[in-house]
Formats: structure tokens, C-alpha cells, sequence
């Protein structure tokens, strides 16, 4: 078993805060899970329309991000998204306590592509972003012998990771040094990972993002390249029906003629682009409020 190691908390947080949103946040789950879904979505939505008026600091980022975004659009439509955002992530929320039945009535295109990469027995990868129904485990939609184990970035506090994360099937694969070993070690066995490559990180490569550079992680392009893993984009987007339409958009072409640093690049800037895509026709469904570009953008 793989230990991962967090730095302490400061005492007030460890012993008062994170318990304390660890209570509130486990009790709004189980209010979701127990509510009939379509009431546990409008609970959501309520909850989200809230927060929208006190993320004063995300929301100012979210615009900021908008600017880069979607610049034909007007600040008073960008306020817009914004509020709609929250809407759909706090409806997001409460449906992850149904999964299965919102995976149950969702729609669902080119799942035999999925398939077929796992036949080929070199594992690949699930990638998505932040984006309509990401928080859901596509894995099922395409047979019961399909796993994903996610990539994720552990939470600050320790309560939200055993309600929000440690439930989840799978591997549970941190970012960093460890987390480059369990992709590796989930590959060698013909496995896929799901996985995320629209937040900003240290490292990494300067690929443009909605046209910007923006630094991007490049450990899913690079083990691509040298196991031969399969990329599949994957998008779940909200219908007005509030049902959900899950597709693998495309299996990304690998570069086998290109040096491997341009394969990367090559690899990643087709993933970026196919996000601003999505993104574009779908903007309320995006999570807007990460710091993508770097801290000097959020200042001027």
C-alpha cells in the first residue's frame, strides 16, 4: 500500500474548521442521497444560485478567465455564465448521490471505442475536464468489466477526502511523484485512468490554452508515447432535460514521427483545443474559477 504523506494542518484547522465542513458537507449528502432526484438537483441549484453571491474571489477569476475565453461575449453575459455555473455545479453535486440513476437515463455515443482500446491490452487513458458531468464513472456505461482509476489532486482536509474521494472505485491515483508510479504501475496491466488536464501546474509544458500559454501536464502525453496507451476524449454534457449525454469525442492520433518532446506538445495542444470545443457550446458547464494562466494574468 502506497502511504501518501500531507503537510500538517494547523491546529484550529485540523481540530475545529476541517471537522466542522467535513460535518456540514457530509450532512448535505446525505439530505441528496435521501431526497428523490429531481428534488436533490433543485436542492443544488439552490445551493449553487447561494454560493454564487459570497465566491466573490472565484468569481472574479471566472471573469477573468472569460476574457481569454470567450472575448465576443459581453461582461454582462460573462456574469451570466457565471451564475449558471454554480447553478449546474451545485445540481452536479446533489446528482453524484444518484450516480447510478443519472447514469441509468443518460445517453451514450462511441462507447465501442472504449472497447476496442481494451482490447488491445495496453490500458490508455479516460480524459476529461472539469466540465458537465465529470465527477461521474463513465466506466459503467461501457460494460462491467471496464474499471477507471482516477487521478486526483488530495484535499487540504482530511474529512472532505473520505466523503468526497476515498468512496470512489478504483486506484486512487495522487498527482505528483507517487501518482507518475501508479499511472505507470495501472498501464502495465492493461488499465485505464481517468484523468483531468485543464488546471494549472508547476511543471509541466507551455501549451496554449483558449489561445493563451498556459502550462499543462504532459505525464498522460508522455506514457502515451512510450506504452503505447490509448487517449480517449471524453465529454458528458447537460441536456435541457437535465439529462446527461455522455460521448467519447475522438481516440487522439500519437505522433510517432515527430521528436518526443514535439510528440508531447503535439498531443497536448490537441487536447486543450478540443476543451475550448467543448467549451465554447457549452460555457455554464465549465468550472471557470482555477487559475489557469499564470498568477501575474489574475493582477493586472
Amino acid at each position: 500500500m502506497v502511504q501518501i504523506h500531507q503537510a500538517k494542518r494547523p491546529p484550529f484547522k485540523r481540530y475545529i474548521e476541517d471537522p466542522f465542513v467535513g460535518l456540514v458537507v457530509g450532512i448535505i449528502c446525505g439530505i441528496m442521497w435521501l431526497l428523490p432526484l429531481p428534488m436533490a438537483r433543485a436542492m443544488g441549484s439552490g445551493i449553487g444560485r447561494i454560493i454564487y453571491y459570497f465566491a466573490w474571489n472565484r468569481n472574479k477569476i471566472a471573469m477573468k478567465n472569460m476574457s481569454v475565453g470567450l472575448p465576443d461575449k459581453t461582461e454582462a453575459e460573462h456574469r451570466e455564465i457565471v451564475k449558471k455555473m454554480w447553478r449546474h455545479f451545485g445540481m452536479l453535486f446533489a446528482e453524484s448521490a444518484h450516480g447510478s440513476e443519472v447514469l441509468k437515463q443518460s445517453r451514450k455515443v462511441n462507447m465501442g471505442l472504449a472497447r476496442k482500446a481494451q482490447q488491445e491490452g495496453k490500458g490508455g487513458f479516460i480524459c476529461t475536464a472539469h466540465f458537465g458531468g465529470w465527477e461521474f464513472d463513465v466506466a459503467k456505461l461501457v460494460g462491467p468489466d471496464f474499471h477507471l482509476n482516477p487521478v486526483y489532486r488530495k484535499a487540504n482536509n482530511p474529512w472532505l477526502n473520505k466523503i468526497l474521494f476515498e468512496r470512489r472505485p478504483g486506484v486512487k491515483i495522487p498527482k505528483g511523484v507517487v501518482g507518475a508510479r501508479l499511472m505507470l504501475e495501472t498501464l502495465n496491466k492493461g488499465d485505464f485512468i481517468a484523468i483531468l488536464c485543464d488546471q494549472k501546474l508547476r511543471e509541466g509544458m507551455e501549451i496554449p490554452f483558449f489561445g493563451k500559454p498556459a502550462m499543462t501536464a504532459t505525464a498522460m502525453a508522455s506514457l502515451a508515447i512510450k506504452k503505447g496507451a490509448a487517449i480517449l476524449m471524453v465529454k458528458g454534457v447537460r441536456g435541457p432535460d437535465n439529462i446527461y449525454t455522455f460521448s467519447i469525442e475522438k481516440r487522439l492520433e500519437i505522433p510517432k514521427e515527430l521528436p518526443y518532446q514535439e510528440a508531447i506538445k503535439a498531443i497536448m495542444t490537441d487536447v486543450n483545443n478540443l476543451y475550448w470545443e467543448w467549451i465554447k457550446k457549452n460555457p455554464e458547464q465549465y468550472l471557470w474559477i482555477h487559475r489557469r494562466f499564470d498568477k501575474s494574468f489574475y493582477t493586472e
